[in-house]
């Protein structure tokens, strides 16, 4: 077996995985935020570079926030080493994805996808199916545009799916999960231009989870603007930066939901006190880049270091919760 049940097994074994999971988690998250800075620094010396690390950190911040609510998601506890294993995997998705070589993140996938299926029961089902959706596409993806669009996106959009239940009282059946989820998958191996393909997988999940909602509340007005982002990507074919739509899309709804609730968690710190405009940081970026014009594309990745900075700083500053002493 390579799980064990929330709460069950034996009393250390089961600490240590726990450890295990936390430490995966905490090397995810600030690998990603390295590859972030490394990226945003990159464009004058390599577009593609450039476009690798900060694809590379979409990836390795998406791990980290998924994989440190893994039980929550699944009620599972994965047993040691297969943290560490499915870490090692991710990081040979990194370097092969990089090098060119064929379905680099295929191993990673497969191992992640077995993880989940214990989550495929109960009011988690519907969200875990697309996570898993995600993981499927990751597998296969071999442009930029396509990984971010398999992982990254689905876990956001996942995210969301389990916010928008519980704030709305929305009731996703499984069945309308699994059939959201045969579209996007379809969109990946049927040849649809990318901006329609992203503008199809956005606009089908605003119908899966019948709209969306706008209140003063920064994750309703900031994931709303990351919801539509991508919807605009066709406005590519006028000439705009076509795939930006998606990834500006994203890092909205990572300021407005994943990094104020969940990577506080990441480094076991209490949650700070954020300011309700944290989703103005990305959104200004997303203007700033999504013009095209080279100072302001500058000035973008200036505005979007300052807030990973600043989100840093913020949560390293707050009161630490220690781990405890195993059993």
């Amino acid at each position: 077996m390579l799980w064990y049940r929330i709460g069950r097994g034996p009393p250390r074994e089961y600490f240590y995985s726990n450890v295990d999971l936390l430490r995966v988690s905490q090397i995810s998250l600030a690998l990603s935020l390295l590859l972030f800075a490394a990226g945003l620094a990159a464009p004058p010396l390599s577009a593609k570079v450039h476009g690798f690390l900060m694809v590379a950190g979409l990836l390795s911040f998406y791990f980290s926030v998924m994989y440190l609510q893994h039980p929550a998601f699944t009620n599972t506890m994965p047993r040691r080493p297969l943290s560490y294993i499915l870490l090692a995997l991710f990081l040979y998705g990194l370097l092969a994805s990089y090098l060119g070589a064929p379905l680099p993140w295929a191993p990673f996938s497969a191992l992640y996808i077995l993880l989940y299926l214990p989550g495929l029961r109960g009011a988690n089902a519907p969200p875990n199916v697309l996570t898993m959706a995600g993981l499927a596409a990751l597998a296969v993806a071999s442009e930029p545009w396509q990984m971010v669009l398999s992982f990254p996106a689905a876990s956001a959009l996942s995210l969301i799916m389990r916010v928008d239940s519980a704030k709305r009282h929305l009731r996703l059946s499984l069945s309308e999960a699994l059939a959201f989820s045969a579209v996007y998958l379809a969109l990946f191996f049927i040849p649809v231009p990318p901006p329609a393909a992203i503008a199809a997988i956005f606009g089908g999940f605003l119908l899966l989870v019948r709209g969306t909602y706008v209140s003063s509340e920064p994750y309703s007005w900031g994931t709303t603007i990351g919801r539509v982002l991508p919807i605009l990507a066709p406005l590519g074919y006028l000439g705009l930066p076509v795939y930006h739509f998606l990834y500006m899309g994203i890092a909205v709804i990572m300021f407005s939901l994943c990094i104020p609730w969940f990577t506080p968690s990441v480094f076991l710190r209490a949650v700070p006190r954020w300011p309700r405009y944290l989703p103005l940081v990305p959104a200004v970026a997303a203007l700033l880049r999504l013009s095209g014009y080279g100072p302001l594309v500058a000035l973008s990745s200036v505005v979007l270091l300052a807030g990973a900075v600043y989100v840093s700083v913020k949560v390293l500053r707050e009161r630490k919760f220690p781990l405890g002493q195993p059993p």
